[in-house]
C-alpha cells in the first residue's frame, strides 16, 4: 500500500492533482484579497461557492497551496466543517465579520423561534 502511494505520488496524475489544488488555492486566496480590497464578488461566483462540495475543494486547495501537504489540508477542512455543522449545530452569525455584540447574540433568533417566542 505504501509503495503504491509512493509510486502514485511520483506519477504524472499526482502532479496534475497537485497543480489543480494549487490553482484552486490561488483562486481562493485571490478572492479573499479582492474582497479585502473592496472588489465585489460576481453573483455566479457567490452562488458557486455556496455549494458544500465546492467549499470542501476550495478550503482544502487553499490550505494545500500554503502547506503543500494534502493530509494537513484536508484535516484542516474537516476541522472547519465539524466546528460549523457538528459543534455549532449549523447556528451561524448573521454577518461574516461579527463584532463581540453579534458573537454574543449568535443563535438567539433561532433559539427563540424554536421555543415559539
Amino acid at each position: 500500500m505504501i509503495n503504491a502511494l509512493h509510486k502514485w505520488n511520483n506519477s504524472k496524475k499526482s502532479e496534475y492533482a497537485k497543480n489543480f489544488l494549487r490553482v484552486c488555492g490561488a483562486y481562493g486566496i485571490i478572492v479573499v484579497f479582492a474582497q479585502d480590497a473592496g472588489i465585489r464578488t460576481g453573483c455566479l461566483q457567490a452562488k458557486f461557492t455556496q455549494n458544500i462540495w465546492v467549499q470542501i475543494v476550495m478550503f482544502t486547495s487553499v490550505a494545500y497551496s500554503v502547506t503543500d501537504d494534502f493530509f494537513q489540508s484536508f484535516s484542516g477542512t474537516l476541522i472547519y466543517f465539524v466546528l460549523k455543522y457538528v459543534l455549532s449545530k449549523n447556528v451561524v452569525n448573521d454577518v461574516c465579520f461579527p463584532g463581540q455584540c453579534e458573537i454574543d447574540k449568535c443563535g438567539e433568533k433561532k433559539k427563540d423561534s424554536l421555543i415559539g417566542v
